[in-house]
């Protein structure tokens, strides 16, 4: 026996049908939404601005990347070239990183030398000399 096939008035509403319910859940999730971000903003305000600052994450829970800390200070390049002023001939990257840390300059990069290197090579003040060698602009 084979199935019947609805006409196409059933079908229209059955599709208004499945459209009614679309819209309630969306505006339950809403709702929920919202109750989830006003408990968030208390446990935030409870917890003194670190929304679950001393726990883990949930059980389950995806694992995230920790959030970059903004720099702060003197930008590298500034470091970049106060290492090449006092360089008569120019520098190497590995020799301008050396001197850019020794200067106090910090990093937890592990790719540093390659910061470095774009750093003398996109910046106009900076001038390359040879393959890997870099002084100041005139």
């Amino acid at each position: 026996m084979s199935p019947r096939m609805k006409s196409i008035q059933e079908l229209r509403r059955e599709l208004l049908r499945k459209e009614r319910r679309v819209t309630r859940l969306e505006k339950r999730r809403a709702k929920l939404a919202a109750e989830l971000a006003s408990l968030d903003r208390e446990i935030a305000s409870l917890a003194g601005g670190a929304l679950g600052a001393k726990r883990g994450p949930a059980k389950g829970a995806a694992k995230t990347r920790r959030a970059r800390k903004r720099a702060t200070g003197t930008p590298l390049v500034e470091y970049v070239a106060k290492a090449l002023a006092s360089a008569k001939g120019g520098l190497r990257v590995k020799d301008i990183m050396a001197a850019v840390q020794k200067a106090g300059y910090r990093s937890s990069s592990k790719g540093f030398y390659g910061i470095v290197a774009a750093a003398v090579r996109e910046d106009a003040r900076f001038k390359r000399l040879k393959r890997g060698i870099y002084t100041l602009a005139k």
